[in-house]
This record gives C-alpha cells, sequence and structure tokens, in this order.
C-alpha cells in the first residue's frame, strides 16, 4: 500500500467533488451560517422571554367579583386587562394567554372562608403562558398567602405558626452551567453536522461510482485496494473535518462579534473551549464517515444507498434526544457509545466542568475502531463482484 497512491487518489475524490461547485457552496454555506441563525434564534426566545417577564400583565374575567384581589394585583405592579369574549378557544389555538376567571360568588365564599377561582391555560403551548410557574399562579400564591397572614392575625395568631421550617434556597449552579442548559444546541448542532454533512460524499464515492459503473475502472488499475479505499475515505474525513470547522468558526464568530447583549451576557466560549471541541469532533466527524461508506456500499443505486444510510443518520441523531429525556448522569459507560460520549464530554466543556484524558482518549479510541473496521470491510466487499458489477 503506497502512500502516493491515497494522495492520488484523495485529491482526485477532492477535485472531483468540489467541481460541483453548486453542491459544495451550499453544503459549506450552509455550515457556517448554520451557527448564526440558530445563536440569533436563541437571542430571540431570551429577549421574548424577558419581554413578557417584564410587561407584568395578566387577563382576568371577572374582575368586579372581587376587589382584594384586584387591589392585590394593583399593589404588585401589575396591569390587569380584559379578556377577549372566546378567549377558551383561542387558547386552545395557542393565541391568547392565561386567563383568571373570578366567579360572581367569589366574595360571598371569599368572606365564608372559601373561595375558588379558574385559571383558564394550555400546558401543551408555552406560548399561552400557562405553565405551573405563570405570574397568574406566583401571584395567586402570594394572595393566598397574604390573606391567611391577616386572617391570623385577626384571630391572635402568630403567622409563625404556618412557618415551621424556613427554607434557604443554596444554589451551587454556576452561571456556565446555566448558560449550557440553554446552549445545549451547540454541541448537539456541531455532532449532527458531524453526521449528516459529509453524507452526499460518502454514498457518491461507493453507491455513486458503481451505480455509473466507474467504479470497475478504477478497481482495475494496478494499486492496492486498501489504497484506494483509503484514499477516498480520507476525502470524506477532510470534506466532514471541513464542514465541523465551519460551523465551529459560525459560532464562534457570531458569539464574539455579533450585537447580540442579550446572549453575551449569557456565555461566552474561550479559545480553549472551541479547540477542546475541535479535538472532540475533528476524529468523530471521518469514524461517521467511514462507516457512511461501508453502509452505502451496500446500495446498487445512489437513492438505495441513501435510504440505508439515512437509518444511520436518524439513530445517531436520537442519542442527544434519548440523553436528554433520559437524563443520564455523568459516565464512563457513555464514552464508548458514539455520539452519547462525545455529547457527554462537549456538555462538559460548555458548562466549564473538569474534563481529564480519559474523556478524549475512549471517544477518540472508539472513533478509531469504527474507522478501522469500517475500512477493512469495506476492503473486504470490493474484492466480490457482487459489489462491483451489480447494479441491478
Amino acid at each position: 500500500m503506497s502512500i502516493a497512491t491515497i494522495l492520488t487518489v484523495l485529491r482526485k475524490e477532492l477535485r472531483d467533488h468540489l467541481r460541483d461547485r453548486r453542491t459544495a457552496l451550499m453544503v459549506f454555506t450552509l455550515s457556517i451560517v448554520m451557527g448564526p441563525l440558530i445563536l440569533v434564534g436563541l437571542t430571540y426566545f431570551v429577549s421574548s422571554v424577558e419581554e413578557k417577564a417584564e410587561k407584568r400583565e395578566v387577563y382576568v374575567q371577572g374582575v368586579e367579583n372581587s376587589p382584594q384581589l384586584v387591589n392585590f394585583f394593583a399593589r404588585q405592579d401589575v396591569t390587569i386587562k380584559d379578556p377577549k369574549p372566546d378567549f377558551r378557544e383561542l387558547i386552545k389555538q395557542g393565541k391568547h394567554d392565561a386567563v383568571l376567571v373570578i366567579p360572581k360568588d367569589f366574595q360571598q365564599k371569599f368572606v365564608s372562608g372559601k373561595a375558588e377561582v379558574e385559571l383558564v391555560y394550555d400546558d401543551t403551548r408555552q406560548d399561552t403562558g400557562g405553565g405551573a410557574g405563570g405570574v397568574l399562579r406566583r401571584l395567586l400564591r402570594a394572595f393566598n398567602g397574604e390573606v391567611t397572614v391577616q386572617r391570623l392575625i385577626a384571630r391572635g395568631v402568630s403567622p409563625q405558626v404556618m412557618r415551621a421550617v424556613e427554607v434557604q434556597d443554596v444554589n451551587m449552579g454556576t452561571p456556565a452551567q446555566r448558560a449550557a442548559m440553554l446552549l445545549f444546541i451547540i454541541p448537539w448542532m456541531a455532532l449532527i453536522v458531524g453526521v449528516t454533512g459529509c453524507v452526499a460524499v460518502a454514498i457518491d464515492m461507493t453507491a455513486g461510482e458503481r451505480e455509473r459503473g466507474s467504479l470497475e475502472p478504477l478497481l482495475m488499475n494496478p494499486v492496492s485496494r486498501s489504497a484506494v479505499i483509503i484514499g477516498k475515505w480520507g476525502a470524506v474525513a477532510v470534506y466532514g473535518i471541513v464542514i465541523v470547522t465551519l460551523i465551529l468558526l459560525g459560532f464562534g464568530l457570531t458569539l464574539a462579534f455579533a450585537p447580540m447583549p442579550k446572549l453575551a451576557g449569557v456565555i461566552s466560549l474561550s479559545p480553549a473551549q472551541y479547540l477542546l471541541f475541535a479535538a472532540m469532533l475533528f476524529p468523530f466527524a471521518p469514524a461517521i464517515g467511514a462507516l457512511q461508506m461501508l453502509i452505502a456500499t451496500y446500495g446498487r443505486t445512489f437513492k438505495e444507498a441513501q435510504t440505508y444510510v439515512s437509518y444511520l443518520v436518524s439513530g445517531l441523531s436520537l442519542v442527544p434526544v434519548v440523553s436528554m429525556f433520559g437524563q443520564f448522569k455523568d459516565a464512563v459507560w457513555q464514552l464508548f457509545v458514539p455520539m452519547l460520549g462525545q455529547l457527554m464530554v462537549l456538555t462538559r466543556i460548555l458548562r466549564g466542568e473538569p474534563v481529564q484524558a480519559i474523556h478524549f482518549l475512549l471517544p477518540m479510541g472508539i472513533c478509531v475502531l469504527i474507522a478501522v473496521v469500517s475500512i477493512a470491510l469495506l476492503t473486504h466487499l470490493l474484492q466480490r463482484e457482487s459489489i462491483i458489477f451489480g447494479r441491478s
């Protein structure tokens, strides 16, 4: 196996795929633009949440039925607005905020000791403000606390009897850790791009050449098949590394120079953190590229191979979702699982938590193993006539 042959194949494959300028330009442009677009979306999200919190506007139906409650809201600097007549239907559609409904008999029951109100919301829609931690719910809890204290004092009972245990919050989370909860999207998207960025190239170099009939003359050359495969994989690896570099560059430039004070106040990443990100992602993208080449080789056409590879992409893309809903605690076993190990380490870097050599060496070792095994199996497959000549 000659290194010169490998480099020749690598240059040839890169040159061939870069000739398709539209595809290359679209992939590279999308990679570098994706970071800014995501961060702009996060900035808009943070701004909208803060804007809603600052408005302190609530919708109340039946204001005239409870002077005490209305007075309490006024003392909290809350603006009361009348809901629309069909607010229940609008809340279902996500077009109206939560509404407090005060019934006509509220005052009578309030004086007798127990009154009821309705808090109408849809907890499946975040934009309706119906969450358990919404402004209305907090206001009602505060109102209940005030009324309870007043009634105890009126009966000569100290309000302290209602507070057998005082709770003092001690939040151990750092600003970087809280920011990581919001910016979980950065490592997730970087990994997704590492999985999807070179799919088209990996398929075209295997199933694409098989479909076009250009695989036979290529393998008829008096060179080692393993050198040809490694050269092709080298081109895929370069493609994947460039795409990962572009998305990290997009995130970095946006955080450093874009006028986004809301997000800049939440997080800032150092050059060292970006280098650690690259150290995790650079082995990952080529390894997944090798696996995609192996799977695509079984496809007789580009479309068939695309279907096979899509199963791999879908499975890997679900790993962060499973991790998020499963709420996995950091453990060594995760480092052995592709995608999950990288996600764990990238999140630790983002949270500013210490990372050790094992956090890098184990995932890198798994990536090397995937690449070596995939290349070996691919070389073996290309010894079979059914793979080389089978196009139907």
